[in-house]
């Protein structure tokens, strides 16, 4: 079946340390709670195929579109949008946000717990930006960010893509209105429409200006490289028609363990692997509520592992060079807890 299943692919949640936002919510093809394994990312996969199929139906495809995920949540979903899309012989690039130093356009999305990213820009420009996300909050982090690119790109259309909108009906008309004053057109496709209970949004418009990044994060591009696995074929990088990674390993079984930003290697190794399931760990702060957490490990006060409990052996980790320490620490904390984790990919892989 290629339906949500509300009771097992929706996760309602409560933030921690975020005064801006206490409400959160998850979802099973992220693999932030559970592990998902190829057959769950295959319906996803067909969910997100609906989406598109709809928004083709209303509006034919342009020449060459551009799809876009944000950082992290994002990453696992464009990557299998851009996946199906290909799989149709759709032609469209693909980037993603990230949160690593970086060469390319900052943008801020204030709400949130790692508020600073860099996009990369492709090298021509597109006929369309499509947007795929998880959840669409208020809109303000991707509309403020489209009206960036498309001024940058000379882009006059936009679709987004989710699997949630839990915007209020005031900033759908903002976000509306705000598009169509310079002159973009948009269209929106997502799964599920809901309100967060009790939510705290800021009652400021969905253009109010940020304070400027902090860090800005920005170093030439060849030195940004060796902090990745494949920097030539990673979407943070560069807009990517097409993933070529070299033959991975073939033949595990288990649960691969991956930190960050290197879920889209990840996402490979579990397509690749039927009988591996990926369980991401995150940056994303939650608290317990023995309903849907259960128990986590908090990695250098930066990064968080969830219901360790239902790991299985045997146990791989995946993470890129910039965070050996972190996966470091992940293996003395699981070590103490009666697990035994092996590396994959510990020396860089640069092609």
């Amino acid at each position: 079946m290629d339906r949500i299943n509300p009771a097992q692919d929706i996760y309602h949640l409560k933030r921690e340390n975020n005064s801006r936002r206490q409400n959160a919510v998850t979802f099973s093809c992220l693999g932030k709670l559970k592990a998902i394994n190829h057959s769950m990312l295959c319906r996803w996969k067909r969910c997100l195929e609906k989406l598109a199929r709809d928004s083709l139906s209303e509006q034919g495809i342009s020449r060459h579109p551009l799809i876009i995920g944000l950082a992290e949540s994002g990453i696992v979903l464009s990557a299998l949008f851009h996946q199906m899309l290909r799989e149709q012989n759709i032609c469209a690039d693909w980037v993603c946000s990230t949160r690593r130093p970086s060469d390319g356009i900052h943008f801020r999305e204030s709400h949130s717990h790692g508020p600073d990213h860099v996009l990369p820009l492709p090298r021509h420009n597109p006929s369309e930006l499509w947007f795929v996300e998880d959840e669409i909050t208020t809109g303000r982090t991707i509309l403020r960010l489209a009206l960036k690119l498309c001024h940058t790109m000379k882009v006059f259309r936009i679709r987004l893509f989710a699997i949630a909108d839990t915007r209020s009906t005031d900033d759908m008309d903002q976000f509306r209105s705000a598009l169509h004053d310079h002159g973009i057109s948009h269209s929106t496709r997502t799964l599920l429409r809901f309100q967060h209970k009790d939510e705290d949004f800021p009652a400021d418009g969905l253009l109010k200006n940020d304070d400027p990044p902090k860090n800005r994060m920005q170093i030439p591009y060849e030195n940004s490289l060796e902090n990745w696995h494949f920097p030539l074929q990673r979407p943070a990088l560069r807009n990517l028609p097409d993933v070529i990674l070299p033959v991975l390993n073939r033949g595990l079984r288990g649960a691969l363990l991956v930190i960050g930003e290197a879920v889209d290697i990840g996402l490979k190794f579990v397509q690749e692997n039927p009988e591996l399931s990926l369980h991401h760990i995150t940056l994303s702060p939650w608290k317990i509520d023995n309903r849907h957490i259960f128990n986590r490990l908090d990695i250098s006060g930066k990064y968080y592992l969830y219901n360790y409990h239902t790991l299985c052996s045997p146990l791989y980790l995946l993470n890129d060079p910039i965070d050996n320490d972190i996966a470091a620490e992940v293996e003395n904390l699981l070590y103490e807890k009666g697990f035994s984790v092996k590396r994959i990919l510990k020396v860089r892989s640069e092609k």
